[in-house]
């Protein structure tokens, strides 16, 4: 005699024991977990990949910034050098807004540094 449709329908119908049940759970959870691990892997190398690019590139820039920062220094120096005519009072006078701005740096970090300073 052979079983009704709704009979064969109902959760406990599975001839399958309960161990059976949970270790094939457990087998599929595990599958499932590792095809997620190896996905999350390829997603963070190429995430990785995507930020190595974008650390050199912006890296490569900040480096070219800088040097002709120092560079159109360099000029003001020598344009001011030949207005005024001194060498030693043009570079003063180019180095000293970067010496000013060292300073109060320096003298805002130390004053943070000491205990009970208030951090803003």
């Amino acid at each position: 005699m052979s079983r009704s449709a709704p009979e064969r329908d109902r959760p406990d119908a599975d001839p399958r024991s309960t161990a059976a049940l949970i270790g094939a759970a457990t087998r599929d959870a595990s599958a499932h977990l590792a095809a997620l691990l190896r996905l999350a892997r390829i997603e963070v190398r190429g995430n990785l990949r995507a930020l190595a690019t974008l650390v050199l590139l912006f890296g490569g820039a900040l480096l070219l910034v800088v040097v002709a920062l120092v560079l159109l220094l360099i000029a003001l120096r020598e344009a001011l050098a030949v207005l005024i005519g001194s060498e030693v009072l043009a570079s003063l006078i180019v180095a000293l807004p970067f010496l000013a701005a060292a300073a109060i740096l320096t003298w805002s970090g130390v004053r943070r540094m000491r205990p009970g300073a208030e951090r803003a």
